[in-house]
């Protein structure tokens, strides 16, 4: 009986619907040309339309479960580690977005470097169009008096916001007129919130749960830094989005985030 609170279940439940819907659109418009898939999440159902109709494959792995969780822990981050592998084997190409996820690829799961090709993530340059600095949506967050320190993305332990509220005393030590804007959502928000609580910041520090686009833009506009404090980070769009709004920048010197952005440059 499957348990639809296990979540392997319900990816291989999201696989076999992926292979009936592809036997469907090949019985009524042919093969496809390549398959592409996207992290393990669709491994099964990939290499199995890849057998079935022997259609060339290849995979874009955005983070490994290894990265995600400092290695591998229990049976099931070891479950979709050996899926990572064996959707790395089964394709016939890989592709990564920085040169510190071609050498994380190449460590974890022996591929040659030579089948991994780095395409690096891009961003919408029209994102700011029409975005001016929008003094009425700043006061939803801080005071005018406030320097805006920004964070955004998913409220996970790999992004490392726990580590910018840690140091967010000894900041406002120095620079009292600091707002902290927490921006997104995710499985540690609450532990986040207690954190701020415990530190007795809560009138220093605003989350605003997960922004719009058009919001998360105008955020970018009006806050003064954006920091994004990672542990493990195979790329780093936000930092891009960031830079591009024209705000100073700063991040963790690892994964692909210290190749996009120069020290003080």
């Amino acid at each position: 009986m499957i348990n639809p609170n296990n979540f392997i279940d319900w990816i291989m439940q999201l696989n076999f619907k992926m292979i009936a819907k592809a036997g469907e659109l090949i019985s009524k418009e042919g093969n496809f040309d390549i398959i592409h898939a996207h992290d393990w999440l669709v491994a099964y159902s990939a290499k199995a339309i890849k057998d079935a109709y022997n259609i060339p494959m290849c995979a874009t792995i955005h983070a490994t479960e290894s990265g995600r969780n400092s290695g591998i822990h229990d049976e099931v981050q070891r479950y979709i580690n050996d899926t990572e592998w064996m959707l790395t084997y089964e394709s016939s190409e890989v592709i990564v977005n920085s040169n510190y996820m071609k050498c994380e690829l190449q460590r974890l799961f022996g591929l040659p470097f030579e089948k991994i090709s780095v395409i690096p993530n891009g961003i919408n340059m029209n994102m700011y169009n029409g975005i001016e600095k929008d003094y009425e949506y700043r006061r939803r967050v801080a005071s005018d008096n406030e320097k805006i320190i920004m964070y955004a993305g998913r409220l996970v332990y790999e992004k490392g916001v726990q580590n910018l509220i840690a140091a967010a005393p000894k900041i406002l030590s120095g620079y009292h007129d600091t707002k902290f804007v927490i921006a997104g959502s995710g499985a540690m928000n609450n532990e986040l919130k207690a954190q701020v609580d415990y530190l007795g910041i809560g009138n220093k520090v605003y989350f605003t749960g997960q922004l719009s686009y058009k919001d998360l833009c105008k955020m970018y506009k009006v806050a003064d830094v954006a920091v994004f404090p990672s542990t493990y980070e195979p790329f780093g769009v936000v930092a891009i989005e960031a830079m591009y709004a024209g705000i100073p920048t700063v991040v963790s010197d690892i994964g692909g985030l210290n190749e996009i952005v120069e020290h003080r440059n």
